[in-house]
């Protein structure tokens, strides 16, 4: 009964904010264009559905393909690394030098090399989404206790049977973990990459309606955008689940 209540808490307290958020404007008097109330947000959203589907569809295209992009990336970046300690020290001062640079500045760029084109956007998702899968999974590849890695070389396994027995098993729940970053990581992504080479999506229509004053749109848009990273970080949690579930059985435990 208590675990069922925990994992309500979440709820209720959304509940609360919200109707606290619609007491208060309607109280205060506080105008749409300044600070819109839920209701407002609401009623803009099936106002324009037709409008609102298309521009998060495209957002969510990008998100998805970036992330796929960043997944199949990361992890090939991972195994590179956790087998080179000459590879690793040359390649991750230069993945530490693709997250401190804000991926803002590096936007305009990208443009004038490629193009206000699907690629752009899609490469500023992969370069924000595809670091905590490296650095989470290398941690997981080399985290492994190296009594059972002589045990096994004692048995003459070869490097392919250290690595698919041992190594990719034991890394697993910290890429899913890696994983649950990068797929919030990507909807920031795609929409620093709408705000500036997009002529669609949900970042591209919060700029517009924010030239426009139309703050009721723009809390619409950003409402849409939430909704979308907790469906997508909740559905890879769930694959988790499914996939380990002694590792989120193990995770929910130590919380």
């Amino acid at each position: 009964m208590l675990a069922r209540l925990n994992q309500l808490l979440p709820a209720f307290f959304l509940i609360g904010l919200l109707v606290f958020w619609e007491l208060a404007v309607q109280v205060l008097g506080i105008q749409d264009f300044l600070l819109p109330s839920p209701t407002a947000i609401i009623e803009k959203i099936f106002e324009i559905p037709g409008r609102l589907l298309v521009h998060t569809w495209a957002t969510l295209r990008e998100v998805l393909i970036g992330f796929g992009i960043a997944l199949f990336g990361g992890v090939f970046l991972a195994v590179i690394i956790s087998h080179s300690r000459t590879l690793s020290r040359t390649l991750y001062p230069v993945l530490v030098i693709t997250q401190v640079v804000p991926t803002i500045a590096i936007v305009p760029v990208l443009t004038i090399w490629l193009g206000p084109t699907d690629t752009s956007r899609l490469l500023v998702v992969f370069l924000i989404a595809f670091f905590p899968i490296v650095v989470n999974t290398t941690a997981g590849m080399l985290r492994v206790d190296e009594e059972l890695i002589d045990l096994i070389r004692g048995l003459n396994a070869s490097r392919w049977k250290i690595f698919t027995k041992i190594r990719l098993p034991n890394a697993l729940p910290y890429m899913f973990t890696g994983m649950r970053i990068s797929i919030a990581l990507s909807v920031i992504g795609a929409v620093v990459a709408e705000f500036v080479i997009a002529d669609r999506g949900l970042g591209y229509l919060v700029f517009s309606a924010t030239s426009n004053l139309d703050t009721v749109l723009v809390f619409a848009a950003v409402t849409l955008l939430a909704v979308m990273g907790i469906v997508l970080f909740r559905l890879v949690l769930l694959v988790q689940k499914l996939a380990l579930p002694w590792a989120a059985e193990s995770e929910e435990g130590e919380v």
